[in-house]
């Protein structure tokens, strides 16, 4: 019965170190990415359209920063919000041109990923990106520090 108990109680210590690490690692990870922007981008070619990807980890609640998303988007007259769902943090948004889908998701509670992607069909300047534009808004709302990551080339 001893035996037992003390397998049960060093297994559970063992559990909890490793589960410990684990966590650590992962706020370690989450630390250095947060305020990076990703991209991935591929242009229209042949008739098919092409498209913008942005994504962010940003520190904040998920309400917080859906709420800086809409003001971000409120504040520029010549977009429309075609669809939000703030149950789904997710909002749809047009400059009559263009399409720029948004997303919030909760990594937990005070981390969020922010994603941003846009269709892109005809010629764009690759400079010129709706997706990392947006992200950059709603950082810039938040008040956080966001940068374009590295692209490899």
């Amino acid at each position: 019965m001893k035996a037992s108990r003390l397998i049960s109680v060093v297994l559970a210590m063992t559990l909890l170190v490793i589960a410990s690490e684990t966590t650590a690692q992962w706020v370690f990870v989450a630390k250095k990415a947060v305020g990076r922007i990703e991209r991935m981008n591929h242009p229209a070619a042949n008739g098919a359209p092409g498209y913008d990807v942005a994504t962010v980890v940003i520190a904040g609640r998920p309400d917080k920063v859906y709420s800086a998303a809409l003001r971000a988007i409120s504040a520029r007259p010549k977009l429309a919000i075609l669809r939000q769902d703030p149950m789904e943090r997710t909002i749809d948004v047009s400059d009559g041109t263009h399409v720029v889908g948004l997303r919030v998701s909760e990594l937990n509670e005070s981390v969020v990923n922010l994603f941003v992607v846009t269709a892109v069909a005809g010629e764009r300047d690759d400079t010129d990106s709706l997706a990392v534009s947006s992200v950059l808004r709603v950082c810039k709302e938040l008040g956080a520090n966001c940068t374009l990551a590295k692209q490899p080339k």
